[in-house]
């Protein structure tokens, strides 16, 4: 399946659904795919949905889906992700990061080697997702990719809030395979684990698809949403899943403890 984004997935839309931008949010609406490279669709197989204010289509006789955001193409967000300061505190953060050493865990304060371990974290675990312990916590970092850190989330270890985030971006994600199951989690150490046990894993920082987010899903053969077995990771699965239906190959709900809570061996032999 072929994922179109930005200008390329705009003009399938105004060449074939010129009213899309009146869907309301969470319409959807079918339409023929004209311009269809596999011939001329008079069957309305061009499915056109507005959810969050972008607009997702998939066209069921070729096969290919489109992703547009108005006024937030994929270029814009490359191009703003390169060029725009990120925020003191960020920076502060980051700033720390690069400069504290990667240590035994033995080093870290007993709390925190209590809560890494109750979730299975040993010193070469931490260590393999660059867990490290700073001034007022653990430090866990936000990933785009294998290796690239981007920003961090600290577990404090007093006050509040107990977590504080600072990122560009609204999402982590480590990949093993570009063509594998991509499990969808709300908890950095849950996608740790997950990428550790030899799957692909985003982390949405809450329960919303954000549009990087959105953009990892797009390339993923099979989406599994594995949030909070609660009232909200429930409504948010939901929303999640209308989301990325019109252009996931194939999508489906886990309900169980969250993977930071399950051993290491059984995420492993788990069937995913």
């Amino acid at each position: 399946m072929t994922t179109l984004y930005g200008k390329e997935a705009l003009e399938v839309l105004t060449s074939n659904a010129p009213d899309f931008e009146e869907l309301d949010e969470g319409q959807q609406h079918k339409y023929n795919h004209e311009t269809c490279h596999m011939g001329v669709d008079t069957k309305h197989r061009l499915y056109v949905k507005n959810v969050d204010g972008a607009y997702l289509w998939h066209c069921h006789n070729c096969n290919t889906s489109g992703f547009y955001r108005p006024r937030e193409t994929v270029a814009r967000i490359r191009t703003s992700s390169k060029t725009t300061t990120a925020p003191a505190s960020l920076i502060k953060l980051m700033d720390e990061y690069k400069r504290s050493a990667i240590i035994h865990m033995s080093f870290f304060k007993p709390e925190g080697q209590l809560w890494l371990a109750q979730y299975g974290f040993d010193d070469s675990r931490a260590q393999a997702v660059k867990i490290r312990e700073m001034s007022t916590g653990i430090a866990l970092p936000v990933y785009q990719g294998e290796g690239n850190v981007v920003g961090l989330q600290v577990r404090q270890y007093t006050g509040k809030p107990k977590y504080l985030t600072a990122t560009p971006v609204r999402a982590s994600w480590l990949e093993r395979s570009a063509t594998s199951t991509t499990i969808v989690v709300e908890d950095l150490l849950s996608s740790y684990k997950l990428y550790l046990a030899g799957y692909n894993s985003l982390c949405l920082l809450g329960t919303s698809l954000s549009s990087e987010a959105a953009k990892v899903l797009a390339n993923s053969k099979r989406v599994v949403l594995w949030l909070d077995d609660d009232e909200a990771g429930h409504k948010a699965s939901l929303s999640i899943f209308r989301q990325v239906s019109p252009y996931a190959k194939e999508i489906s709900t886990i309900f169980l403890e969250q993977p930071k809570e399950i051993g290491f061996s059984v995420l492993k032999d788990m069937e995913l």
